[in-house]
C-alpha cells in the first residue's frame, strides 16, 4: 500500500483569509478559530518577549497538504477501505478545513508554529465517542527533512451528535534560521504512521499556499 503522507498535494484556500492578517507573518488556508489559538498575544504578559525576537519582515515557509491527506476515514479493525461492505462500515470521516502558520526568528534559529483545524463526522451507523487523529507535520529543506513529527490528535463525537470539531497547534519546530527561501512544511494525515527519512519529498511540481 502506498504511503499516503508520501504523496501530499496542495490545499485550497478558506474564505476567511483576511483574517489571518491579525497574525504577524502568517498565512491561513482556513478561519480565525486557529488564529486564536496560535495569536501569541493571547497570553497578555508575553508581549514583550514576542514583540523582541518577532520578524514581521522575515521569510515564513509556506504549508502544503497534498492529495489524500487531508480526509481521513476509520473502519472497523482489519477491514480494508476497498471491501464491498466499507462504505456501510466506515466508523467517521475527519477533514482537515484549516491550516495556519507563525514564524519567529530568534538569534540563529526559526521558529514555526503550525495550527490545524478540522471536522470529524460520524459513519452510517452514528458511531460517537473519542478518536485519535493520525496527523503528521514536518519540515523539510531541498531533500532534507528537518523535522517530522506524528501527533495524535483528539477529537469527539458526542451522544447525540453525528459531528465534532478538533484543532492542534505543533509548537515544536525549531530549525536553523534558512539563507534561501526553500523551506517547505507539510501537514496532513499519516495513517500509515510510517516516517522514512525521504517519506516528505521537498521537491516536484507543488503549489504553496498563498
Amino acid at each position: 500500500m502506498p504511503n499516503r503522507f508520501a504523496a501530499w498535494g496542495p490545499i485550497r484556500k478558506g474564505p476567511l483569509l483576511a483574517a489571518m492578517l491579525a497574525l504577524a507573518a502568517c498565512n491561513s488556508a482556513g478561519g480565525n478559530r486557529v488564529e486564536q489559538t496560535l495569536d501569541p498575544m493571547q497570553a497578555g504578559n508575553n508581549k514583550s518577549k514576542v514583540d523582541s525576537f518577532e520578524d514581521i519582515r522575515g521569510y515564513c515557509p509556506k504549508i502544503i497538504m497534498r492529495a489524500g491527506t487531508q480526509t481521513y476515514d476509520a473502519y472497523p479493525a482489519k477491514m480494508k477501505k476497498d471491501d464491498p461492505e466499507a462504505p456501510k462500515k466506515l466508523r467517521f470521516r475527519a477533514t482537515i478545513t484549516e491550516v495556519v502558520r507563525e514564524c519567529n526568528y530568534e538569534g540563529d534559529m526559526l521558529n514555526i508554529r503550525v495550527g490545524i483545524a478540522g471536522r470529524i463526522v460520524s459513519g452510517p451507523a452514528g458511531e460517537t465517542g473519542s478518536f485519535a487523529l493520525p496527523i503528521r507535520v514536518a519540515a523539510t529543506q531541498s531533500d532534507a527533512v528537518l523535522y517530522s513529527q506524528l501527533h495524535d490528535v483528539g477529537a469527539e463525537i458526542k451522544p447525540g451528535f453525528s459531528n465534532g470539531l478538533f484543532s492542534y497547534v505543533d509548537n515544536n519546530i525549531s530549525i536553523p534560521r534558512p539563507s534561501e527561501r526553500n523551506i517547505i512544511i507539510y501537514a496532513g494525515f499519516d495513517e500509515l504512521r510510517v516516517d522514512l527519512p525521504n517519506a516528505v519529498p521537498a521537491t516536484g511540481n507543488l503549489k504553496p499556499v498563498n
